[in-house]
Order: C-alpha cells, then structure tokens, then sequence
C-alpha cells in the first residue's frame, strides 16, 4: 500500500495538531493513543490498521501519568506514526510495526518535551520583570511563542515518524515466516504495561481488590467470547 501526497501532508498536519493537544491547546484527549493513531489509519484507508495501532499504544500509555513536571513519554505524534505504519503493513504484523515506530518516537517524543519546557523557562525568565508589571503584550508573547515552539516540535516530530513508518513500511514482512511473532512480543509488553499501571494506581486495600475483580471478569468475559 502507498502513501499518496495528500495522505502524507494531512497526516503531518494531524500530527501536528496531536502534539499541540497533548500540553498547549485544545487539550481535548486527541493525543491519546486511540484516538491519534485511528485517525491517521481513517486518512490512509485503512481504519481497522490505525485503531489497532491504538489500542497497542494505548496499553502502554496507560502506565504513563503525565502531571506537573513529570517526565513521560509523548505517545501523540508518536501514535499518528505508528497508526501509519500499521496502515501500510499486512495485517498480522499491524501491532508490531506499531510498536515498532510508535514506542522509539514516545521515548524521542518526551526528550523534546523537557527541551521545550526549559526553552518555555528561558523565556519566562527574559520577560519576567515585564510580567510582574502586568504587561499583557509580555504575556501574550509568552503564549504565542510557546505555542510555536510546541507546533514546531510537533510538526518536526511528525515528520521524522512518518518518514520512519514509510521506511517500515518498505520492509518485505512476507518474507519473514515468524514476522507476527513481533506482534505478540508488542502486545504482551503493551499488556504488562497497562496492568503494572492499573496496580500502582489503584494503592492499597479495597481499590486492589476491586481491580482483582475487574481483571478476573474481563478473563472470563474473553474466555467465553472466544
């Protein structure tokens, strides 16, 4: 499957717009995992590669808390990439590939991140005076200047993911007997993920029990749907 010029440059833009949503603005949970990496499958064609993208992603950012200054990965851009590999590779290597590009770009992702926050403080320090004197032109140049750099690392980020699914993309997986064995390796680390989350979230005492609960339903419900 190929990637004509408009799908590349709406997929940049989507990528784009999900790096933005993460921190800056709108801040509507379009950087989640599931919902980045389904639309980027939605643009190439292929919604069923784009959603399974996401739902791997989405296991492993659910072990990531991003509040006040924490460092974590950025799993935004890096799932619109990785829901363009999936898209582009056959199916039964759709997880792996995802992961593939998506779980290297998260990790680049959140290194840009900490850049773009001490490059936010520098600036804050050059206009500090002029903030504490109620300038609203210092204010808004604050706001404007760090919306550009956060477009900036977004657009830059979605650039070099996409170039990278496109190269993933290229990869003959017919001929690798065993290539969906990468699959199941991204999946079970993705699962491992989300429920080392779900235990430290949940603390002590009766919320642990209840996820004992819900783990032991969603067993059943599985085995009995299957």
């Amino acid at each position: 499957m190929m990637m004509s010029p408009l799908a590349f440059v709406l997929t940049l833009f989507w990528g784009t717009v999900v790096g933005l949503d993460l921190v800056s603005v709108p801040q509507g949970l379009l950087s989640r995992p599931l919902v980045a990496a389904t639309v980027a499958g939605l643009i190439l064609g292929n919604v069923t590669g784009g959603l399974v993208a996401g739902l791997v992603l989405e296991l492993y950012a659910l072990d990531v808390l991003p509040i006040g200054a924490a460092r974590y990965p950025d799993f935004s851009v890096a799932a619109v990439a990785g829901g363009v590999a999936a898209a582009l590779v056959p199916a039964e290597v759709a997880a792996g590939a995802a992961g593939l590009v998506g779980l290297p770009m998260a990790a680049v992702g959140g290194w840009t991140l900490q850049k773009l926050r001490r490059r936010n403080a520098v600036s804050v320090q050059r206009r500090l005076e002029r903030v504490a004197h109620g300038d609203a032109r210092a204010i808004w140049e604050l706001q404007r200047n760090g919306l550009l750099r956060d477009a900036l690392r977004s657009f830059a980020l979605a650039l070099v993911g996409v170039g990278i699914a496109l190269l993933v993309a290229l990869v003959p997986w017919e001929l690798f007997s065993h290539a969906r064995i990468l699959s199941r390796a991204v999946l079970a680390g993705g699962l491992a993920a989300a429920l080392a989350g779900a235990i430290r979230n949940a603390g002590q005492g009766g919320r642990r029990h209840w996820l004992a609960v819900g783990l032991a339903t969603g067993i059943v419900v599985v085995v009995l749907l299957r």
